[in-house]
């Protein structure tokens, strides 16, 4: 069976995992590693501390640095509260398009990456070609960090390709990101003696007021012109607080996000959100020692900048038709195999508009151009 004829099997195979980020994702790696080995490659896997879930890298050819990374992720988003006009994890073909959860995020990509790999496998390849599957994207991109690293230092690609939607467009720059939950310990008591107490949700509110300032300047700072928008963000998208609507709120959190171009810091802007809660906490405490304001991070994703090496840029360019990188304003797990020293850039089928969606879906004849580009590009390891 060919390669285009295939990727239809292996991502029906795929979405029949539920592959959600709070369940196992092991079943899935399972199934991949037994076509892998089936195909002759050499696997290594990456576990959480659980063993619940793992990263898996699939190798073929010389055990030698070098080569190219087709990295994707394992985890899918919940399907609750949508509204899907069949079984999400049955896959299904409907006017040209493919329908099933992960479809375009990024079980495609997957699919295409497993359809060429028998192919690959009988190639007289002189440097490898990795697949490299992780889990937790969907919650921050906390699975991959382990696998990245192990393959930048020991591995040694020349390339990283990660199978995000791109429309089979190379993107060469996106922002990095970094989330997390506010809390907030005020002291209760009753409404018309706020003097008496700590409002947490008041509080709160003055620290959103706070982000909001940082977003403002954040309009006119550093820009990269080919990302929408050009400038760095921060949001608050998440709140709750309080117990009754006479009693002094006691606890509130919530949840923020930031997204900064290549080149700004994280750290800058969580200085000050902290030296912000701090002089809010001096009179807090004034009132009562146990009132607080606790900044927890749940994840970094640093930003991709665009590769030094324009040469390489031009090669992919050319294997894909194309005449220009773009960048997106998402996160991928790019910037995390950039960090560990991997040149690394992002190219996959399908539309970002179309992932997270009810009745999710990826055009047939993208994947058929994506497992064709992994194919020519996987040719340039045998010259």
């Amino acid at each position: 069976m060919s390669a285009d004829a295939d990727f239809a099997r292996r991502l029906a195979e795929l979405v029949a995992f539920p592959t959600i980020s709070a369940v196992s994702n092991i079943p899935l790696v399972d199934h991949v590693e037994a076509l892998a080995t089936a195909s002759g490659a050499r696997t290594r896997r990456f576990e959480d501390p659980s063993g619940d879930k793992a990263n898996l890298l699939v190798s073929i050819g010389p055990e030698a640095p070098g080569g190219i990374v087709y990295s994707g992720h394992t985890d899918v988003v919940p399907v609750t509260g949508q509204d899907w006009s069949g079984d999400p994890w049955t896959l299904r073909e409907r006017d040209g398009r493919f329908v099933g959860r992960g479809a375009t995020d990024m079980k495609g990509f997957l699919a295409c990456c497993l359809a060429a790999l028998p192919q690959i496998a009988r190639m007289d390849l002189r440097a490898p070609i990795h697949l490299a599957f992780s889990y937790d994207e969907e919650v921050g991109c906390t699975g991959v960090g382990p696998m990245a690293e192990w393959v930048g230092a020991n591995a040694r690609p020349r390339l990283a390709i990660i199978g995000e939607a791109t429309g089979m467009e190379l993107v060469n720059a996106h922002k990095g990101g970094c989330i997390g939950w506010t809390h907030v310990t005020g002291k209760s008591g009753h409404s018309s003696q706020p003097e008496r107490g700590v409002n947490a949700v008041m509080i709160a509110a003055s620290l959103i007021e706070e982000i909001s300032a940082i977003y403002a300047q954040m309009r006119n700072g550093p820009t990269l012109d080919t990302l929408d928008p050009p400038y760095s963000t921060i949001q608050v998208n998440q709140i709750e607080g309080g117990s009754h609507g006479n009693i002094l709120a006691e606890h509130c959190k919530f949840f923020w996000e930031m997204r900064l171009v290549p080149g700004q810091s994280f750290d800058a802007v969580l200085d000050r959100m902290n030296a912000f809660a701090r002089s809010l906490e001096a009179s807090m405490k004034i009132i009562s020692p146990d009132t607080g304001i606790r900044i927890d991070i749940q994840a970094r994703i640093p930003a991709l900048a665009p590769n030094a090496d324009a040469a390489l840029e031009a090669e992919l360019l050319k294997l894909l038709g194309r005449t220009a990188p773009r960048a997106v304003s998402y996160g991928t797990e790019a910037g995390i195999f950039q960090a560990a020293g991997v040149p690394s850039v992002v190219v996959g089928p399908g539309s970002i508009a179309d992932a997270h969606q009810p009745d999710e879906s990826i055009a047939v004849d993208q994947m058929a151009a994506c497992t064709d580009f992994l194919l020519k590009l996987a040719r340039t390891a045998t010259k």
